[in-house]
Order: C-alpha cells, then sequence, then structure tokens
C-alpha cells in the first residue's frame, strides 16, 4: 500500500506574545476526536478553576477551529503521523517533532504538561522531560498507545479513561474518559421524539468508517420497512455514501455535536474507539460495536469487550460479519430489554484537575 504524504502550507513562528506566554498548564490533544475532545473537556475545567491554559493545536487543522470555538487559548506546533507511513513521510515527522521541541522549550519550563495521547503528544512530553517540568499522560484505551507506554514511567500520573488489558509500570489513576458538558446535559434533558420508524445509527468516528459505511448501504435492501439508517459517514465518502443511499436513509458528514443524532437512535452501530463507546455508554442506547481490525494493538477489540460488560452492547468481529447477520442482531436488541450491567464514570474532568490542582 502506498501512503502519501501532505506538507504543511505554512509554518507557524512564534511571535513575540508567545514567547512571553507562561501558562500554568499546557495540554496537546492533536489527533483525533478522540484525543482532542477530551483535552478540551479538561482544559475548559481548569479554566473554571482559574488556571491559565495553553492549548497545542496544528495551525488550520480542525483542533484548532475547535480549541477556538470553545474560547481555548492555542499555540500552534507542526506535528505529522509517524506510523504507517512512508519512509520519507518519518524522516519528516521527526523533524517536526525536534522543531516543535524547540518551539515548546520556553513555554514548558515551569509548567505541567498534559498528554491525550496521538502523535501530537511527543512533542509536549520531550520538551517536558527535557525541562524536568512535570507531565501527566490520558489514556483513553485499554491497550496503551506507543505514547504511553514510553512514557508512562516517568509520568507523575496516568490518567486511565478504561482499566488497562496489559500490565504497564507507572502511577495509574482510572478517572473514566472526559465528556463535552453539552453532551451530558443534552442526554439529560432529552425527551424521546414520537415516530412511526425505529431509527439505526452508523457512527464511525471523526475519520468516518468505510467498512459501516458500506455495511449501512448493503443492509438497506433487506431491513424491515419500519427502520430507517442515518449514517455518519466522514466527510471523505459523503459524495460516495450519499449517491447510494435511498429514500429512508440519511447520510451527514461528520459534525462535533453528534449528540442529538445519537439520542435519536433506537440502535446504535459503532466502531469501538474509547471516546465513541463512551458517549454511546452514556446515552443508554443499545449498541453494536464492531472493532475496526487494523487498529494498532487490536485497541479497539478490547475497548468494546470491556463496553460490552457495562452497556446494552454487543461485539461482533469483522472477519465474522455479513449483512444478514448484522440486520438479526439490530433486531434482537430492539426486541430484548438488556439490564445494564454496570456504571461509567461521568466526572473524569474533574478528577483530573483535581489531582493537577492538588500536585502543582
Amino acid at each position: 500500500m502506498n501512503y502519501k504524504c501532505q506538507m504543511p502550507n505554512d509554518t507557524y513562528q512564534m511571535t513575540n506574545k508567545q514567547k512571553m506566554l507562561k501558562p500554568k498548564v499546557v495540554i496537546s490533544g492533536i489527533g483525533t476526536g478522540g484525543h482532542y475532545f477530551p483535552a478540551i473537556v479538561v482544559a475548559k475545567e481548569l479554566l473554571r478553576r482559574k488556571v491559565e491554559v495553553i492549548i497545542l493545536v496544528r495551525k488550520g487543522f480542525f483542533e484548532e477551529e475547535i480549541a477556538r470555538t470553545y474560547g481555548l487559548k492555542t499555540f500552534a506546533i507542526n506535528a505529522r503521523a509517524f506510523y504507517g507511513k512512508s519512509i520519507f513521510c518519518k524522516i519528516l515527522s521527526i523533524f517536526y517533532i525536534i522543531y516543535s521541541v524547540l518551539l515548546l522549550n520556553t513555554m514548558t519550563k515551569r509548567v505541567a504538561g498534559i498528554a491525550f495521547g496521538g502523535f501530537g503528544a511527543l512533542p509536549l512530553l520531550i520538551s517536558c522531560f527535557i525541562n524536568r517540568s512535570s507531565f501527566y499522560l490520558f489514556e483513553p484505551n485499554r491497550i496503551p498507545g506507543r505514547a504511553t507506554k514510553l512514557f508512562a514511567s516517568r509520568a507523575k500520573k496516568v490518567f486511565l479513561g478504561l482499566p488497562l488489558a496489559t500490565k504497564l509500570k507507572g502511577d495509574f489513576i482510572i478517572t473514566g474518559i472526559p465528556v463535552r458538558r453539552e453532551f451530558k446535559t443534552y442526554v439529560k434533558d432529552y425527551r424521546r421524539k414520537i415516530r412511526s420508524q425505529k431509527q439505526i445509527l452508523f457512527l464511525g468516528g471523526s475519520q468516518g468508517a468505510r467498512r459501516l459505511n458500506s455495511l449501512a448501504l448493503e443492509i438497506q435492501g433487506i431491513l424491515p420497512k419500519k427502520y430507517q439508517i442515518v449514517i455518519i459517514c466522514g466527510k471523505r465518502d459523503f459524495n460516495w455514501v450519499n449517491s447510494r443511499r435511498n429514500g429512508r436513509t440519511k447520510v451527514i458528514p461528520f459534525t462535533p455535536s453528534l449528540w442529538e443524532e445519537m439520542q435519536d437512535a433506537d440502535a446504535i452501530v459503532s466502531r469501538s474507539g474509547a471516546l465513541a463507546g463512551y458517549e454511546i455508554l452514556l446515552s443508554n442506547k443499545p449498541v453494536v460495536f464492531i472493532p475496526f481490525p487494523f487498529a494498532v494493538d487490536n485497541h479497539q477489540y478490547y475497548n468494546a469487550e470491556y463496553f460490552t460488560g457495562v452497556g446494552d452492547a454487543i461485539l461482533l468481529e469483522e472477519k465474522n460479519l455479513t449483512k444478514e447477520l448484522l440486520v438479526q442482531r439490530i433486531e434482537e436488541m430492539l426486541h430484548t430489554k438488556v439490564k445494564k450491567k454496570g456504571k461509567i464514570i461521568l466526572d473524569a474532568e474533574k478528577r483530573i484537575a483535581d489531582v493537577i490542582m492538588k500536585e502543582n
């Protein structure tokens, strides 16, 4: 498989004003929605406690837009993915890590750093380590990511969204996954809409999920007419999916405000990224988790395994999946009352902020 490498449009330069910034907490959430949304929730909680916070972003990328929407101070670094890329892209990624560490050198003196995983975590962690500043990790998945494996033993604390499925050296606290206040408020105040058809939501996350999109289109023809389908397909696949839908299928690209579609659904079919799974459990919806089989270290499988022990959820592996089996499982879920098996933590951001405030 050939991998393409995207060159940045421009290089962000540190201004004199930014050189003078001395934030107490620097947060990195660069990556996918599962990285930057929890980072933003914790940043907002710290701001409510009068802590000065800077959140790291890539200039012109989605996380910058989201951070500014939430009124957060941002600082741009250059970060690019390393694993799964071409040799040239890997060399470029190493260059950007070194460059970003230099950018952060002044900023990370006498502060606390919090890294929420993803390829954007390394510059912050390395810079804090060099400056002997305290730093913390947040690991949402049951199988720790590479940044967590590298720095867990050196971090002051490692906050866990889910219990780890493997042993790792470090000081760990299970906090749960920070979920946006708007989502929790919407779930609490939601009033179910009256409609004649039951609604099945296919949710692929911020990057979309091509196989889930294909499955949704495949079951259009065999799903009973009492159902309608909503596909959150990702911007990449929107034109392709939208051109193949039928009259009772609604297609929308990813939006950061998915809570309305999730609450309107009678059942959900989803990948098992940590944040998406956590939000679905919070919404109290029956869900079929189909782990992405090529996720690093198969971590989505272990996430789904945990979710099925907590909520009204079942796990189907993609290798065993057919459209007929999926329809069967959806109908079984909708016609079977399942007692909720456990509880999820709803105040993760407060637990994390409590530790930061106590130790810094």
